[in-house]
């Protein structure tokens, strides 16, 4: 018996011998290579998949935005998609484009002051106008603008489809644009048909049977020293509001029972200066620069009475 006290030692632990492996037959020692290959490769596809090997995290946000999904923005009733079926032609815009101008026909149409047809089973509003025609409207209601080329040529027809939807700054623009053309088309015909002041005999005569239409448009200028200035004007009513737009009130308002009117079609001696602020310089010039030319001109009178006058004219080209 062991002394008190005495160290206490364990005693090791009776260990196994390990067994023989086994010996495998050819077959199936192909088979656990197999495996083994196949684990091993299956581990390394696993960590290509590990977006820290493969790639930063710049590059991964990058990717992450280019295979990422839309973000959908919130809709209202202004502006969610309308349908629209004009003349046959669909367009889609939206109630915030359509009521731009609240005073329109067009706006009004849209936001329930006028009824509108509405096609229930393609959920299309239809409006019986020119379809397309329409489109440079809705250009015009996104953009404030009217991008349209020189070669346009259905500017009459847009400015009707305008006035119809009642949009008073695209009708004044289509306006400014059309007296601009005429303006440029008549100093181009001038130009062309004329080197100097003056047309001589071969080219009043010289016409052929395309142009026995071609005519002329004459307006008459006397300048008188009376009262300061007075200028009076003589011609065809139409010439003369054309250049003078401003005076055409007057003459609508006194087309009977006043001197210078001779007929429904012509003025004569209309007092210019009394209907619109121009001295003679400015009326010659306005004049000059709506295609006409000084074709003769004559001064007389007498001390105190003396008078000038001037004869414009412009060659008339039909349409």
């Amino acid at each position: 018996m062991a002394a008190r006290g005495a160290e206490t030692r364990s005693l090791p632990a009776k260990v196994s011998p390990v067994p023989p492996r086994p010996s495998l037959s050819p077959s199936a020692a192909a088979v656990l290579e197999s495996a083994a290959a196949y684990a091993d490769r299956l581990a390394l596809a696993r960590s290509w998949m590990e977006p820290s090997l493969v790639m930063s995290s710049t590059e991964s946000n990058f990717n992450h935005k280019i295979g990422g999904i839309p973000c959908v923005a919130a809709t209202s009733r202004y502006t969610a998609p309308v349908h629209i079926d004009v003349g046959g032609t669909i367009y889609t815009s939206s109630l915030e484009t359509l009521t731009k101008h609240p005073d329109s026909r067009l706006a009004r149409m849209f936001n329930g002051s006028i009824p509108i047809v509405l096609d229930t089973l393609k959920q299309h509003y239809f409006i019986d106008r020119d379809g397309k025609s329409f489109r440079h409207i809705l250009n015009f209601l996104r953009t404030n603008t009217l991008p349209v080329s020189e070669e346009f040529k259905e500017l009459d027809l847009l400015l009707e489809e305008a006035r119809f939807y009642d949009i008073p700054p695209l009708v004044k623009m289509l306006e400014s644009l059309k007296k601009e053309r005429h303006r440029k088309k008549q100093s181009s015909n001038c130009h062309s048909n004329s080197n100097d002041n003056h047309y001589d005999d071969r080219r009043t005569t010289n016409y052929d049977d395309k142009n026995n239409d071609i005519g002329f448009e004459c307006l008459a200028l006397n300048v008188s020293p009376d009262l300061g200035e007075r200028i009076t004007i003589s011609g065809e009513r139409s010439v003369v509001e054309e250049v003078f737009p401003e005076i055409s009130q007057a003459l609508m308002d006194a087309r009977s029972g006043v001197a210078w009117n001779t007929d429904s079609k012509h003025v004569i001696r209309f007092p210019l200066n009394g209907y619109c602020k121009l001295n003679s310089l400015q009326t010659i010039t306005r004049l000059l620069n709506n295609g006409f030319k000084i074709m003769a001109s004559n001064g007389g009178g007498v001390e105190g009475q003396q008078f000038s006058e001037y004869l414009f004219v412009r060659k008339h080209f039909p349409i």
